[in-house]
């Protein structure tokens, strides 16, 4: 039979990794109410900002548009009557493509806005409007809190991009592109961002982290003895020790 003392040292290394576990747990429960507190209040705060914040994240749409500069016009012949006006469209489409991000598309969509008795400044329109493309078809997105707004908006963008092009891309001549709008404009709600949705989760974990070093450190900082153990630590003997009083079962 092996005694304490030659036990293997893989033993001995998971005993004391048993001891250290206790003694950890000991102090999350001597100290839970200073874990617990400031996750709760990290939690009431995160509810109430999750109350106070809007419900969703205002509304969207997209319209997909096809372009290509038409057949017979003086800016382009085509040799090829099937390849190059394919060719041909994927230019046109990341040329505005790259245009609906700028300031003076957000400006022309402004201005058509105006002429309808709506006022949006370019400034917010730019921040409201992506756009993507693969090869021949370009989606504009469109992120608005105002539904009716948005609809005005989406449809501003549309006569922009089929009649204003010619003025900041001459390289498409006098007879401009034909841009195809290929979507009807549907208006529905965005959903909050996921960093919001995830935002109550987040405090909560902080003040849970937060509740758990402030535990640690009041008890590093308590002079206090509460175990028969850490009196012995100190080379001090023990006589007797009162057991805590346990009440009886009725």
């Amino acid at each position: 039979m092996i005694g304490g003392g030659d036990a293997p040292p893989e033993t001995r290394s998971l005993a004391g990794n048993r001891m250290e576990l206790r003694a950890l747990w000991k102090i999350v429960k001597r100290r839970w109410w200073l874990i617990a507190l400031p996750a709760v209040v990290a939690l009431a705060y995160a509810a109430y900002g999750v109350l106070k914040a809007p419900s969703g994240g205002g509304y969207g749409t997209s319209i997909r548009f096809t372009a290509a500069t038409p057949p017979g016009s003086e800016a382009i012949s085509y040799e090829d009557g099937e390849y190059y006006p394919w060719l041909s469209s994927e230019y046109v489409i990341n040329a505005l493509t790259d245009w609906v991000r700028t300031g003076t598309f957000a400006q022309e969509v402004s201005a058509t806005l105006d002429e309808r008795g709506i006022t949006i400044p370019a400034g917010a329109i730019q921040g409201a409007v992506a756009a993507d493309n693969e090869r021949s078809v370009m989606v504009l997105y469109l992120n608005w809190g105002n539904p009716d707004e948005l609809a005005a908006l989406a449809d501003a963008a549309a006569v922009v991009l089929q009649e204003r092009s010619t003025d900041y891309f001459p390289q498409f001549g006098e007879n401009g592109v034909e841009v195809v709008p290929l979507d009807v404009p549907a208006i529905g709600p965005v959903p909050p961002p996921l960093s919001v949705r995830l935002e109550p989760l987040v405090r909560f974990g902080l003040g849970l982290a937060a509740g758990v070093a402030l535990a640690f450190l009041v008890e590093y900082l308590d002079p206090t003895l509460h175990e028969r153990a850490e009196v012995e630590a100190l080379g001090i003997p023990v006589l007797a020790e009162i057991p805590p009083e346990r009440r009886k079962r009725p």
